[in-house]
């Protein structure tokens, strides 16, 4: 009995060679991998919207009118302006102090 192959080597009516094994075992691998990977779980579907703590931020930052405004005494306003005019870790200015302690 005579069989027949679509993908018989000496054929010249359309028909494609036979791949090499190890091809065809890394297309099977590849396509499984990617059917896999359709099922996997969504990273992050369990936390909010993509920018709503942004935009919560912005929201708690911005004044509108009618706000409460809370009062910043003289004193208190001189100490946050000298405080954020000096240096990282409080030294002054050209002083001579180790990079590291």
């Amino acid at each position: 009995m005579t069989r027949f192959s679509l993908a018989s080597r000496g054929s010249r009516h359309g028909l494609v060679p036979a791949a090499p094994r190890w091809f065809r075992q890394l297309a099977v691998l590849a396509l499984g991998g990617t059917l896999l990977a359709g099922c996997a779980a969504q990273p992050g579907a369990d936390l909010p919207p993509y920018g709503d703590s942004v935009r919560h931020m912005k929201e708690q930052q911005t004044y509108n009118p009618g706000d409460e405004v809370t009062p910043l005494s003289g004193d208190k306003a001189a100490e946050a302006m000298r405080a954020y005019r000096l240096p990282a870790g409080g030294a002054r200015q050209g002083g001579m102090s180790p990079a590291l302690p």
